[in-house]
């Protein structure tokens, strides 16, 4: 397993995102723009900064630069212009298949603006796509994919280890079929699920795992606390 850590430049909570990374083994870590000054917050040193760099500061952008020639870092910068047609975050998940990546982790990944935040659960296709595990985790939600055909199609669930009360299911193709979800308040067996109805919304973890197997399409998995 290889596993990229990508700190986005979404909103993140420094006291979460300390606590959380210490639980994480990570083999390298991708500040992307705004992602940079939350890597330095919290003392994190990036393998590769990348993005247009138009929410970050020029001055830390320049210091990091100016570590690297001097060998105080072993780390890459890779500057993109302004207009292109690919978001920041979706560059470090590109970048993240040429190192190699298994898994990936996304940290301000979310936040204020919800094209964003959409576009990056789109990510977790795409990563899917390159046989790449992706997740989102926030101060409130964890998401991941369930792909029926390319996998993973299962999502296994300790109630002890859960992010929050909620779990929910969302289609993102026209259907999800052969649904099974057990150890749950609302289980299902195998069920056939329409995009658009919230009937997979807001589920409750009852044992002491849970199980969510998808047989066809491709749905999020988002565990959530209010």
């Amino acid at each position: 397993m290889f596993h990229v850590l990508v700190i986005s430049g979404g909103y993140l909570d420094i006291p979460f995102a300390k606590e959380y990374i210490e639980t994480l083994s990570y083999d390298k870590v991708f500040a992307v723009d705004k992602g940079l000054y939350y890597a330095d917050q919290l003392g994190i040193k990036p393998d590769l900064i990348i993005g247009d760099f138009d929410t970050v500061s020029s001055d830390l952008v320049n210091l990091y630069d100016e570590r690297i020639k001097a060998g105080e870092l072993d780390a890459r910068i890779i500057r993109f212009p302004r207009e292109k047609d690919l978001t920041d975050s979706e560059l470090a998940i590109i970048y993240s298949e040429d190192y190699g990546a298994t898994n990936i982790t996304m940290l301000g990944a979310t936040g204020y603006r919800i094209d964003h935040l959409l576009a990056n659960m789109d990510l977790l296709i795409c990563s899917n796509d390159k046989g790449i595990d992706c997740v989102i985790v926030d101060t409130n939600n964890r998401i991941c994919l369930i792909d029926g055909e390319k996998g993973p199609n299962e999502r296994v669930i300790d109630r002890e280890q859960q992010w929050g009360k909620y779990v929910s299911i969302i289609p993102v193709t026209p259907y999800i079929a052969d649904v099974t979800l057990e150890g749950v308040a609302y289980p299902l067996s195998n069920a056939r699920i329409p995009k658009g109805p919230a009937l997979t919304v807001s589920n409750e973890i009852k044992e002491k795992t849970a199980r969510f197997h998808v047989g066809e399409g491709t749905a999020l998995l988002i565990e959530s606390k209010d």
